[in-house]
C-alpha cells in the first residue's frame, strides 16, 4: 500500500505500523487506503471477513499509550450506554490498544468499526435542518449525561482542556505566529482557567465536534473522532461548530452571522436539554468557548498554512485570509457577537 504524501518526516513509519497490525485486527492490506493524516494517521480498511473499519494510528510523542487507553475506555463506556459513538474493536488479543515500537518512534494503533453514514455538505439547507441539530444536540447531551457517570481510573485518565498538546504555542515561538496576537490569546486563556468548575458545567467533553466529525445515515448521527476529548466547560461542545459554520470565514456558510450563530445554537440546546440540564449561566460561556476553539485554529494552522490550502481547496477565500481576520479579531480585543436572544 502507497501511504500517499504525508506531512511528516518518514511516513514510512506508518506504513509498517499498520502492516505490523493487519494479524491484530485480520485486515486486507490491499484494501487500505489512506482517509487523513496529520496529528493522527486514519485509514479506511476491511477484515478478511468484509466487515468495514477504520483504524487509527496515533504518534506516541503527542499522544500517551495511558491517554489514548482512557479515551477508548471512555468510548466503550458511552456505546455500552447507548450513545451512537466511534465504537472501538479489541483485536483478537483482546487489547484497545496494540503500540508498535521503532528504533525512530512509538505509535500506538486502534481500530474501529466504520459506520455507513456520510458528511453532510455545509451548505445543504435540506440536510442542515432542526430535525439534524435537534439529534445533534441530543446526541451531545447524552454523551456529557454518561460521562458524569463514568470515571476513568487515575492511570488511564484524559488531560484538562488546557494540557491537550494542540492548545499550546511552540517556545521558543515560530516566526509564523504574530507575538502580540499569541501575547492576547495567552493572557485570555490564563482568565479562563482561573473561572470555577462547577459539577455539570465541567467534565469530559468531546471538544472538536464539527461537520467533519459526525456522520448521518437515514436521520441516526454517529459521532467521531475523540481524540481531542478531554475535561473542560461543556459549553465546548457547541463551539467548535459554530466557529467552524459561522465565524471562520474560509468555511462559514454563504448566510453566516451572530444571528445565525444563536438560531443554531439554539436548536442544539433544546435537543441537549431533553437529554441533560443546561442553564442559563452555562449559555453565557459559548462565546467565550468559541473565542478558545479560535485560538486552538490558530496554534494548528498558522504554521502550517500552505498544507490547510491544500486540504481545503474549495474553501470562501484562502486560509491566509482567514488568520488575517482572527489575528485582527484578536488584536481589537476580540469582538466575537453570539445573538443569545433565541435561546
Amino acid at each position: 500500500m502507497d501511504p500517499n504524501h504525508l506531512p511528516v518526516d518518514d511516513s514510512s513509519a506508518y506504513h509498517d505500523a499498520l502492516a505490523q497490525c493487519v494479524d491484530h485486527w485480520g485486515l486486507v492490506l490491499e484494501k487500505t487506503e489512506l482517509i487523513r493524516d496529520g496529528i493522527n494517521h486514519v485509514y479506511g480498511s476491511e477484515t478478511r471477513e468484509g466487515a468495514p473499519v477504520i483504524v487509527r494510528i496515533s504518534d506516541g510523542a503527542i499522544r500517551s499509550e495511558a491517554e489514548l487507553l482512557g479515551e477508548l475506555l471512555w468510548l466503550a463506556h458511552l456505546r455500552k450506554n447507548g450513545c451512537t459513538v466511534t465504537h472501538p474493536i479489541p483485536s483478537r488479543r483482546g487489547e484497545l490498544l496494540e503500540t508498535i515500537e521503532r528504533d525512530d518512534a512509538v505509535l500506538h494503533v486502534a481500530c474501529f468499526e466504520r459506520f455507513p453514514g456520510k458528511h453532510l455538505h455545509k451548505n445543504s439547507v435540506n440536510e442542515w435542518n432542526d430535525d439534524l441539530l435537534l439529534e445533534l444536540g441530543r446526541q451531545i447531551g447524552r454523551i456529557h449525561r454518561l460521562s458524569d457517570e463514568f470515571h476513568l481510573p487515575p492511570d488511564k485518565d484524559r488531560k484538562q482542556w488546557y494540557d491537550v498538546e494542540e492548545t499550546h504555542f511552540p517556545d521558543p515561538l515560530l516566526p509564523a505566529y504574530n507575538a502580540e496576537v499569541v501575547h492576547v490569546m495567552k493572557s485570555f486563556l490564563n482568565k479562563i482557567r482561573q473561572r470555577h468548575q462547577q459539577p455539570r458545567h465541567y467534565g469530559l467533553v468531546h471538544r472538536d465536534i464539527h461537520a467533519g466529525n459526525f456522520l448521518v445515515d437515514a436521520g441516526k448521527i454517529e459521532i467521531i473522532d475523540f481524540d481531542l476529548g478531554c475535561y473542560g466547560w461543556r459549553t465546548m461542545d457547541f463551539a467548535t461548530l459554530l466557529f467552524a459554520r459561522y465565524y471562520f470565514p474560509t468555511i462559514s456558510v454563504p448566510d453566516a452571522s451572530p444571528k445565525r450563530a444563536g438560531e443554531c445554537l439554539a436548536v442544539l440546546v433544546r435537543g441537549y436539554r431533553e437529554e441533560y440540564t443546561l442553564d442559563d449561566e452555562q449559555l453565557e460561556t459559548v462565546a467565550d468557548m468559541v473565542l478558545i476553539h479560535s485560538t486552538l485554529n490558530y496554534v494548528i494552522v498558522r504554521p502550517a498554512i500552505h498544507h490547510w490550502e491544500l486540504a481545503i481547496p474549495e474553501g470562501n477565500c484562502s486560509i491566509t485570509d482567514s488568520m488575517n481576520w482572527l489575528e485582527n479579531l484578536w488584536l481589537r480585543g476580540h469582538p466575537l457577537e453570539l445573538d443569545l436572544s433565541q435561546v
